[in-house]
């Protein structure tokens, strides 16, 4: 079916990335070898001159007009946005807190052709894209920035422009520790400081003094989720199209759903679910109803407004994550980071000592 083809979800170098958008990239499948070393960026680019025209609610944007400010451009190609290329780097920038100076763009590098698709594209992929990422994204009609910068087509291409307009960094493809490391120097991004200890709560099995010793998580459905209402599920998931399925991952609980639905290691969280499920389950988690009386006093304890859906997470005796209503992917993002959703790419749960 459409909706097993065509996932909503992908839970992957500790982001949720929204497949919808992917698709649109799946139709170019322009992709070029990753040079060991990458060339020189011809003395004829003028790069303050390269701009990205008006779309959507985003304004036209030229590089030169950023003097004084540190860019960082991340061109996303076919292999960034359907083979899972640069997830150590989506993973970082969704915890990354950036200086206040550094401005942040995604750009989807398109073929020129590409825009006579333009509307469909800004209606159906970036449109809902926008709300779910951190920094704006915008599409290279034509591939103008990846061609300035000689960056190989289909591939994640990241660069860095200083306050003085100099490019300093140039990466494509995958990045290594080393490699992320110089970025996160480069940029002066750091790491988020340390929630606020763990209030005083008790919630089913969960307790502040047992989530001082392990990493805890409590989530809240605002409504009834059957197994029937989660895209992406087999054997009994949602069965609507791409566009019916990112309806129902608009759905705040759905949402939530979806992410404890999928396979990733829980033996070292400990967790409770806040609602009523239907033909799904979250192995070694208790569900708790939503009237029962612990529940006001534990959504007060951790801010989580009364009747929302939210997610919190206890890391190391800290509010790590505490979000109630609609969270954003990326934001989401930032809690699989903490709860080691990726298995793949990473070991084990990232400590912050690390």
């Amino acid at each position: 079916m459409a909706s097993r083809k065509l996932k909503i979800i992908s839970i992957s170098a500790g982001l949720l990335v929204v497949v919808l958008v992917a698709a649109a990239w799946s139709m170019w499948p322009r992709v070029e070898e990753v040079p060991a070393q990458l060339p020189e960026v011809s003395e004829e680019v003028s790069i303050p001159d390269l701009t990205l025209d008006a779309q959507g609610p985003l304004p036209a944007l030229r590089l030169g007009d950023l003097d004084g400010q540190m860019v960082l451009l991340m061109i996303e190609g076919r292999e960034s946005m359907t083979g899972g290329e640069g997830k150590q780097l989506h993973r970082a920038i969704a915890r990354w807190q950036l200086p206040a100076d550094v401005v942040a763009v995604t750009i989807g590098d398109a073929p020129a052709g590409a825009a006579l698709m333009r509307k469909k594209i800004e209606r159906d992929f970036l449109g809902p894209m926008r709300a779910e990422m951190r920094y704006p994204i915008y599409i290279d009609y034509g591939g103008r920035f990846a061609e300035a910068l000689a960056l190989p087509k289909g591939h994640l291409g990241v660069a860095v422009l200083d306050r003085s307009g100099e490019l300093v960094f140039r990466h494509a493809g995958d990045l290594d520790e080393a490699t992320l490391a110089e970025l996160e120097r480069l940029l002066g991004a750091e790491d988020p400081p340390p929630g606020p200890p763990v209030p005083s709560f008790g919630l089913a099995e969960l307790d502040d003094a047992r989530c001082r010793e392990q990493t805890c998580a409590l989530v809240f459905l605002d409504a009834k989720v059957a197994r029937a209402d989660i895209p992406g599920l087999e054997h009994g998931g949602f069965e609507g199209g791409p566009k019916q399925s990112f309806a129902q991952i608009a759905k705040p609980s759905v949402r939530l759903a979806r992410v404890l639905t999928a396979s990733w290691d829980r033996s070292e969280v400990a967790g409770v679910v806040v609602g009523e499920a239907e033909g799904w389950e979250v192995e070694g988690w208790p569900f708790v109803a939503s009237d029962d009386r612990q529940v006001a006093a534990t959504r007060a304890a951790f801010g989580i407004d009364a009747g929302a859906a939210g997610m919190v997470i206890v890391d190391e005796g800290r509010v790590a994550f505490a979000e109630s209503g609609l969270i954003p992917f990326w934001r989401l993002g930032l809690a699989a980071d903490i709860l080691g959703i990726d298995p793949e790419a990473f070991s084990g749960r990232r400590k912050r000592d690390e």
